[in-house]
């Protein structure tokens, strides 16, 4: 439960006005008469600004309603006590178009797609299983079915997009690949990167440059940024390795890429070409491959 002693705000904004509704239903406590009732109800602003102040009363938040009208995805965050970046008690949170966020006391957050169906919980366990490495908080293939195929996706300066699927509230602070039985020859750029759904880049490593990266080697990247994932959905990993000799990495090969995978949404394959230090924001249009390869955030 959100308390918000006598003289606390709440604050919120958006990255749109006027499209984004917001409900905060709750208790005020006077002394010893309780009221219960819809403490805000509104649309959030496109800057920071207080929606409700605990005036002369303690106010106990029990849930909150947040809604997405627009026809585009829109952010939104809420603050207490001020509206800088210290006030903040949630993340930028996404809501793409007519989907729902719910906060309910003891609970947490929930997402909602435009169907009301539940996308995620942030602050409970994820969705699926994870098998990955120490420290993996999501894979692109779990790695107890995984066969570790020798996967040739790389072509020298062009990204390779895999899909993944990521539960909101993860925070992410770094990227694994696994090489295969070739090793990197003589790099010079090395990238990896988070991409949504749309093929917008989200999170980026720093340029790997010329480190060495051997064979059957997993390589971990960290995000110049951390990155808090604002809803649960499907995501891309991304890969770029400039190099004389790209290294092969661990994954499967499927038997078909005209079929079930080349319909939408691709869930992997090749995209932008020609890049050396940094990875393209947004990415192509992914053309689809027979190679699935295997990757995890951390």
């Amino acid at each position: 439960m959100i308390i918000l002693a006598a003289g606390d705000t709440l604050a919120g904004d958006c990255d749109a006005a006027t499209i984004v509704n917001i409900s905060v239903f709750g208790m005020e406590l006077s002394g010893s008469t309780e009221t219960y009732k819809s403490l805000y109800q509104g649309q959030l602003p496109s800057s920071a600004t207080t929606l409700y102040t605990a005036t002369a009363v303690t106010a106990f938040i029990r849930s909150i309603v947040v809604v997405n009208l627009d026809t585009v995805a829109r952010v939104f965050t809420l603050f207490t006590n001020g509206t800088t970046a210290a006030k903040q008690i949630t993340p930028t949170y996404t809501l793409q178009a007519g989907e729902s966020a719910v906060y309910e006391d003891a609970k947490g957050w929930l997402f909602y797609d435009v169907n009301g169906q539940i996308k995620g919980t942030v602050g409970q366990a994820p969705l699926r299983p994870i098998y990955g490495p120490a420290g993996c908080k999501a894979e692109t293939i779990d790695r107890h079915i995984l066969d570790e195929t020798n996967v040739a996706a790389l072509s020298t300066g062009r990204l390779q997009l895999q899909a993944i699927w990521l539960v909101a509230g993860t925070v992410i602070t770094s990227i694994s690949f696994s090489s295969a039985t070739t090793a990197a020859g003589t790099p010079t750029n090395q990238l990896f990167g988070l991409y949504d759904s749309n093929r917008n880049l989200l999170a980026t490593s720093a340029d790997n440059t010329t480190t060495a990266w051997a064979a059957n080697t997993i390589k971990t990247l960290n995000l110049t940024a951390q990155y808090t994932v604002p809803s649960t959905g499907l995501y891309y990993l991304g890969i770029s390795v400039t190099a004389t000799t790209v290294p092969t990495l661990k994954g499967q090969a499927a038997p078909s890429a005209s079929q079930l995978k080349g319909t939408a949404p691709i869930l992997n394959g090749t995209s932008t070409t020609g890049l050396t230090s940094a990875l393209p924001n947004p990415a192509a249009a992914i053309t689809v491959t027979t190679t699935l390869i295997w990757g995890c955030v951390n």
